[in-house]
């Protein structure tokens, strides 16, 4: 009447293992708290010299495709005339480390690479200048991914002046450049606007200008098909010593309209970028309507170059803007000169300013009394900025390339991934691999809670994308859920992930070997016993 006592055993064991089995250990609650933006100035996230002996000049800088850097500039150069030197092409990765380093020219050329850009087969294009003595002509060198040469031109004739100051590569994978020439053109210097095709040969060449001094430091190509140009006219300005000028060409270089802005006093244009509006944003300096000597000066127009708006920007002394940007919120980023009005020593000057005009936040960047000029400057993908010119003492020849990255939004690293067993036995040491990307290259460290009220804390620093392995141990049956996060350098926390480890019952050995014999005798019985025991 009582039954079989072994069934009745067999049977306690079962309902235990399965009252074991559905245990779950409680997780805690996760924390979602992310980094917001900057809403002011942001911090400098790094800052880097380069260079070799005597005096080197950094002149443009490019994000690239694997998110690190290229600039270009000079290098080696000696402070007084003749001022020869070296074209310097830097490529830097993400966190401003050299990965490779060229020079280009021949000695005792004065060599200067003053604008370049990735091109679309990966390599690179360089403008600038090769001469000796201010006889100068215009550069133009073309390399693969390497820096290693593709091929090079020269543009100008034998003792006048000639340069290229900005080169663009065009929709039909040829180039675009404009500079100053005095070797064409109807006065002692023109703009000139030259059209190359993809292997550096000529396709048409065009000069704008009167008999002042006329030239082009800036070039892009328009939604149209076209090209816009800022650069300075003292032919067409308004009665002072020099205005801004720009000029709006088609297809093929044939001037659709031109545009002069300054007063009295002289007023130069530096660079220009075609809006998302479709009009013009233009940057240089202005004494006709400075606080000062010389203010930065920004302006905005349509797309007809009709002014719609003015500002002014900087201190009682020599200021100006040499490059600008529209940044991801429509407002604008200038790079540029600040002249301290005390000691008139030059410095670097960035302004962040809204859709308007208005000034949001400005940096100057003083190295204790040593000269700091910018270049350019750009926005990175992460929402910071980089910036590029030169640092130092040109008395004593030791001038640097100075290259500052302005912290972004900083996104945080992407969720861990977890690898390893998902079932084992207790008292036995397991290892998991982590991995996770973080999208600016920063380095990562992780968290790790084990699921039995022990976590690892913040371990690392590893690189991002390196698996990492780490063991645990767990001693109690169970199903355990392990939870990880990743952060980076700057703090910023990315999401938990969670990956679940199941410890099988740990028996004594007389049950498990009287449980083996009786499944051996019985193998068809009692299969979900078989399941639990793994046999």
């Amino acid at each position: 009447m009582g039954g079989n006592p072994l069934k009745k055993k067999i049977f306690g064991i079962l309902i235990y293992t399965i009252l074991i089995a559905a245990t779950v250990i409680p997780v805690s609650s996760i924390d979602t708290q992310k980094p917001g933006n900057f809403t002011l100035q942001p911090p400098i996230e790094w800052e880097k010299t380069y260079g070799r002996e005597l005096v080197d000049w950094g002149r443009c800088v490019q994000q690239t495709s694997d998110g690190g850097y290229i600039l270009s500039g000079a290098c080696d150069r000696y402070v007084y005339t003749p001022c020869q030197g070296y074209i310097y092409l830097l490529k830097i990765d993400a966190m401003g480390n050299i990965e490779w380093q060229q020079q280009y020219g021949i000695i005792p050329y004065e060599n200067v690479g003053q604008y370049i850009q990735p091109s679309s087969d990966g390599g690179y294009i360089i403008a600038g200048f090769t001469g000796y003595n201010y006889h100068f002509d215009a550069y133009i060198l073309k390399t693969d991914s390497s820096g290693a040469f593709t091929w090079t031109r020269t543009l100008g004739l034998f003792n006048y002046y000639d340069d290229s100051l900005s080169v663009q590569q065009t929709t039909d994978e040829g180039y675009i450049l404009t500079g100053w020439t005095g070797s064409y053109g109807a006065g002692s210097s023109d703009v000139w606007l030259i059209k190359l095709n993809a292997v550096g040969v000529d396709e048409w060449i065009q000069t704008f200008g009167g008999n002042g001094l006329d030239g082009g430091d800036c070039v892009q190509q328009t939604s149209d098909g076209g090209y816009i140009i800022a650069g300075s006219t003292h032919s067409f300005d308004s009665g002072g010593n020099g205005d801004i000028w720009l000029i709006k060409t088609d297809a093929n270089g044939n001037e659709l309209w031109n545009k002069s802005f300054g007063g009295m006093y002289l007023d130069t244009g530096k660079y220009v970028q075609q809006t998302l509006d479709g009009g013009y944003i233009i940057t240089g300096g202005t004494s006709s309507f400075s606080m000062g000597n010389d203010d930065v000066w920004l302006i905005k127009t349509d797309s007809n170059g009709n002014e719609l708006w003015n500002s002014t920007f900087g201190g009682s002394n020599w200021d100006q803007g040499k490059s600008i940007v529209q940044t991801a919120d429509d407002g604008y980023f200038i790079t540029g000169d600040y002249t301290d009005p005390v000691h008139e020593d030059l410095e670097l000057y960035m302004i962040k300013t809204d859709e308007n005009g208005n000034e949001e936040w400005s940096y100057i960047i003083d190295h204790n009394g040593e000269t700091d000029s910018g270049s350019y400057g750009i926005q990175t993908n992460d929402g910071g900025y980089i910036i590029t010119g030169e640092t130092g003492k040109y008395n004593l020849a030791a001038v640097d390339v100075l290259l500052i990255k302005l912290q972004g939004t900083n996104t945080p690293p992407n969720k861990p991934t977890i690898n390893g067993d998902s079932k084992g036995k207790p008292g036995i040491e397991y290892h998991f691999t982590f991995n996770t990307i973080d999208l600016e290259g920063d380095d990562v460290y992780y968290w790790i809670d084990w699921g039995d009220d022990i976590n690892s804390g913040w371990i690392g620093s590893y690189s991002s994308g390196e698996e990492v392995v780490v063991g645990h141990t767990w001693f109690e049956k169970g199903t355990y859920v392990i939870r990880a996060k990743a952060k980076d350098g700057l703090g910023a926390e990315g999401d938990w992930t969670t990956f679940s480890v199941t410890m099988p019952c740990s028996y004594n050995i007389p049950y498990i070997q009287f449980l083996m014999r009786l499944l051996e005798r019985f193998p068809h019985a009692f299969p979900l016993l078989q399941h639990l025991l793994q046999y």
